[in-house]
């Protein structure tokens, strides 16, 4: 059963882009070009693959569990690492991804697209000569225009070169304090009237749906919660007023037509 748990720990990584495991952390596929980062806190929003388990093989969750449990205990190494086959090595603060993973996500291929031409060397000398040839102009039209540069000009002590000078005010732009938005908070899952977007029979799909988010309210903002039947349904709006779960409705099918109000209890 190991090799069932790495295939899916890999086909969650190229699919949804993480998964999360049970008491040692987070794999996440971030960055273009794309690459695995490991982390030790895990994300509400990653897919824990005890529930993959657990959907996948019709086990309760308990059996996933102890499936899970096993898994971990073989695939730990002396030295604290932990190998998934296909997948890498975790170490604890680093993660070695594996050859069959990077070319599944494609991350080799940019980073084989080729070598970089050196760039070629400047001459040193031709921006001297740029130089010493702007001074010399420069030079010689001071000469030319300045009326003290004349012999009898520079014996008097009244000739001064003055010029004038305008003075320009700064006028810094008025900073305009843009107005706060209303924090989004997730809705409740046990209110009676709730706007959804989404149903799925497996949980990882519903959680993919709100990392999608398709009404723009933010990833973090959607409630997954299961129907009576055992599907599982994205909820972005909760009240116990059917109006105002109209109104949200409406709203909503703005952005997304696919939006309904369906009553719990």
């Amino acid at each position: 059963m190991s090799n069932v748990v790495n295939k899916l720990i890999f086909n969650c990584l190229v699919q949804y882009g993480n998964v999360a495991l049970p008491g040692v952390g987070s794999l996440q596929v971030v960055g273009s070009p794309k690459r695995v980062t490991f982390t030790t806190k895990i994300s509400d929003n990653h897919i824990p693959v005890t529930d993959i388990i657990a959907e996948q093989g019709g086990m309760s969750d308990e059996q996933a569990a102890a499936l899970y449990g096993d898994w971990l205990e073989g695939a730990k190494g002396e030295d604290g690492s932990i190998k998934v086959e296909s997948v890498g090595v975790i170490l604890p603060q680093s993660f070695q991804i594996a050859e069959e993973l990077r070319r599944a996500l494609g991350a080799d291929e940019q980073e084989e697209g080729g070598t970089i031409a050196p760039l070629k060397k400047r001459c040193r000398c031709c921006w001297v000569w740029w130089l010493v040839a702007a001074v010399v102009v420069a030079a010689v039209v001071i000469f030319a225009l300045c009326p003290c540069c004349n012999k009898e000009c520079a014996k008097s002590d009244e000739c001064e070169i003055t010029a004038p000078v305008d003075t320009v005010a700064i006028v810094e732009p008025e900073v305009v304090a843009e107005p706060e938005k209303p924090a989004i908070v997730p809705p409740a899952p046990n209110k009676r009237y709730n706007v959804a977007v989404g149903v799925f029979s497996i949980k990882y799909n519903a959680r993919a749906c709100a990392k999608q988010d398709p009404l723009g309210i933010g990833a973090e903002n959607y409630t997954i919660t299961p129907f009576p039947s055992g599907l599982w349904v994205v909820i972005a709006h909760a009240t116990d007023n059917l109006a105002e779960a109209e109104r949200m409705r409406k709203e909503y099918k703005k952005i997304q037509p696919d939006v309904w109000v369906y009553k719990r209890y």
